[in-house]
């Protein structure tokens, strides 16, 4: 495995011999530097993972030099700024033109190393991401084709967009491209999965190093937002209405300058009728809607999606080269994809990881459809493990409920003292879910 190497620049010897001690115990590889120049000089021998970057030097500053980097794009390691003179405004003034984060000295060594760790761990994903997941939309049925072409619009402007489809369609995906359509590489990009009480929600976006900070100049990404209750849709609401927002615990007032992409697999137009999502909100979100359609709606691109993961994971990811047969596509063609993009994508890595040689049979993709069947109807929760963990989740909420529902033939009230949970939020649970209590009742 390949030992992460951290560039330490601080123009005090203690402090940079101090830090590289402690990461060097920690099994980092570690470079230190002094200035700027020392710190190019490093650049030019090894690429960081991570970079510890001084705000106050004798040659250069450090969000001077940081700015310099970025723009010439000299590096793409996540940069973490310290200073011993550390304000508010310094902070937001780092995080904002690129920084991942910010500590103070005197230095904490749980946080510093708290702060390496999560960062390095952090930039893997958004490295992966950015390797598997900004396509543009696959396929030339006239359902696709109809999203091509709004998406062509969309990438001009800087509305506040809406997008719904179910699960696995791959909204997240047309999201990074937006972003990268519209703001190119170097911006960032922030996402947040929404599934938080409202005072951690507030948090997370408002602090000094909190989403709204770093997503200014880029854009933000919601997730889930058909999971907001009453409060937050208020919370997040009074930020967008007025396009800005005070930093949480103080008294300084930023304000919003980045674009707003929401994802739902819900149709929040219903939810807005049904009582359940802010119509006021719904207005702010949703100044464009864009609808993916699933794999049902374009049965025709199926082939498409399959020569291209076919393709394409190989090298993404090192798994063997296989061609598919034509009876093999046929066959998966006409298959009910329940969770569409994200589904096929797995079947396809399968094929390609647990296959033999030649290319893919019709015979190993029925075999390998019935062991999916066979585990899914028989292993209960063993069905989950593929998923990721949110999704495994809500399968077992599901099932969990759905359960203890028949237990008490339907009834509400008593459901939410056997779950012990508080009946309105037990409500809003299940109709997240897709769980209508007087349906399990009759049956």
């Amino acid at each position: 495995m390949k030992q992460e190497h951290i560039l330490i620049v601080d123009d005090e010897p203690d402090i940079r011999n101090l830090i590289s001690d402690i990461l060097a115990d920690e099994g980092y590889s570690v470079a230190t530097a002094a200035n700027g120049e020392e710190a190019n000089q490093q650049l030019s021998i090894n690429s960081p993972s991570l970079i510890l970057l001084d705000i106050w030097m004798p040659d250069i500053d450090g969000i001077s030099l940081m700015k310099g980097w970025l723009e010439k794009q000299l590096v793409s390691a996540p940069i973490v700024m310290m200073s011993g003179h550390g304000t508010v405004e310094t902070a937001v003034e780092a995080t904002r033109l690129g920084a991942k984060d910010f500590i103070e000295k005197p230095l904490s060594l749980a946080k510093l190393l708290q702060t390496v760790s999560s960062t390095i761990e952090q930039n893997k994903t958004e490295t992966i991401i950015e390797k598997t997941q900004i396509i543009e939309p696959i396929g030339n049925s006239a359902a696709i084709q109809s999203v091509r072409s709004k998406l062509e619009k969309l990438y001009q402007t800087k509305n506040n967009l809406l997008i719904e489809g179910e699960y696995g369609t791959g909204k997240n995906s047309i999201a990074l491209l937006i972003h990268e359509k519209r703001n190119g590489n170097n911006s960032p990009l922030i996402k947040l999965d929404v599934d938080t009480s409202v005072d951690e929600l507030e948090k997370k976006l408002t602090s000094p190093s909190g989403l709204f900070v770093q997503a200014q100049g880029g854009t933000l990404v919601l997730n889930n937002i058909e999971r907001l209750n009453n409060e937050q849709q208020k919370l997040l609401t009074s930020f967008l209405k007025h396009k800005q927002f005070t930093l949480y615990g103080e008294n300084t007032v930023q304000i919003i300058n980045f674009g707003l992409i929401t994802i739902s697999q819900k149709d929040i137009s219903s939810e807005v009728a049904n009582g359940y999502f802010s119509p006021q909100l719904f207005e702010i979100l949703s100044e464009v809607r864009l609808r993916i359609p699933s794999l049902k709606e374009r049965p025709e691109d199926v082939p498409e999606l399959l020569n291209y993961f076919v393709n394409t994971l190989p090298d993404l990811e090192n798994t063997p080269y296989r061609k598919m047969s034509f009876a093999a596509q046929n066959l998966l063609r006409n298959y009910q994809w329940n969770n569409n993009i994200l589904e096929l994508k797995n079947t396809v890595r399968k094929l390609l990881l647990l296959g033999g040689e030649g290319d893919i049979s019709k015979e190993e993709v029925e075999s390998l459809l019935e062991q999916n069947k066979l585990e899914a109807g028989n292993q209960g929760t063993k069905s989950w493990y593929h998923l990721p963990l949110r999704e495994a989740r809500d399968e077992f909420e599901k099932d969990y409920l759905l359960h203890q529902l028949e237990a008490v033939d339907g009834r509400v009230g008593k459901l939410a003292e056997v779950a012990g949970m508080e009946r309105t939020h037990l409500y809003r649970k299940l109709r997240a879910l897709n769980i209508n209590p007087k349906e399990v009742g009759k049956s």
